[in-house]
């Protein structure tokens, strides 16, 4: 067997091996996980997690419960990533989370912004007229939301967003030290939380 040969079988079995070590979470874990992150973004709002489990063991009665919220997504059954959707639209009514069209203007964002930053008390006036001049005229609601995520970055502020698989972006504050955390927690529950905009 000739040396390129060998090397070849060689490296494809120690991919096969690296790809077989990837283990999925459990559903038993994946519940911890998104149940953990429901805690770290509520603020200690003990009903978040509640509706969350509720669309985890009970869909359909959630589903029949908060049938009107859901409307607006056209969600009229119970589907796969229901408790996701609970986590964000608990999240929202207690105005943890913003959620914005793809295509937003300037000062749409940064209402959103300001909202959730107050909600949490975490900038001072004069900070907030800074948030302001963060952004430049003109650009995209992307370019917005970079200009706003490096400009409260210094300051220990994370502009994140949680991904429902929409055209919009359901924006979020975290701290800097938690970002990490949040992240793996969304992926081990299945889902997806981007602490930058790239």
């Amino acid at each position: 067997m000739g040396w390129a040969r060998w090397w070849g079988k060689r490296k494809n079995k120690t991919a096969a091996a690296a790809v077989t070590q990837v283990q999925e979470p459990t559903i038993s874990e994946k519940r911890e996980a998104l149940l953990a992150l429901s805690g770290k973004l509520s603020c200690g709002i003990g009903t978040i997690a509640e509706e969350v489990v509720q669309a985890i063991d009970h869909p359909e009665k959630y589903v029949e419960q908060w049938g009107d919220r859901l409307i607006n997504r056209g969600i009229e059954e119970a589907i796969p990533d229901l408790a996701w959707i609970a986590l964000v639209d608990a999240l929202d009514e207690q105005g943890l989370v913003r959620e914005i069209d793809w295509k937003q203007d300037a000062d749409n964002i940064l209402f959103a912004v300001h909202s959730l930053l107050d909600r949490r008390d975490w900038l001072q006036p004069a900070a907030d007229r800074g948030l302001e001049q963060a952004i430049s005229p003109g650009g995209y609601t992307f370019d917005h939301l970079r200009e706003l995520h490096d400009w409260l970055r210094p300051h220990g502020i994370v502009l994140g967003h949680l991904d429902i698989d929409s055209d919009s972006y359901v924006l979020i504050v975290v701290q800097e030290e938690q970002c990490e955390e949040i992240e793996r927690l969304a992926k081990t529950s299945g889902y997806k939380f981007y602490g930058r905009f790239r």
